[in-house]
């Protein structure tokens, strides 16, 4: 059984480990997303998911723009503050 975290940083990356294979907790906030090995299936993978895990939905515009992993929990941050 895992146990599912809530706030978004935790998240995040333990989505962003279980797409790249990556422990979640050897991604840093600098991490590339490209350097994870995300391709456009990898990012619309981690964007169907995080939609699922935080009941959030994030749009497409605005995933485009992220490009680190910092980029992604500021997004997810905001998505937060706004819902």
């Amino acid at each position: 059984m895992s146990i599912q975290a809530t706030d978004p940083q935790t998240v995040a990356r333990q989505i962003l480990g279980e797409i790249s294979g990556r422990a979640a907790n050897s991604i840093d906030a600098s991490t590339r997303l490209s350097d994870l090995g995300l391709d456009s299936l990898g990012r619309l993978t981690l964007a169907v998911l995080l939609e699922e895990r935080t009941g959030r939905p994030l749009p497409d515009h605005k995933m485009l723009s992220v490009r680190t992993v910092n980029d992604l929990e500021r997004l997810l941050t905001s998505s937060e503050r706004s819902a």
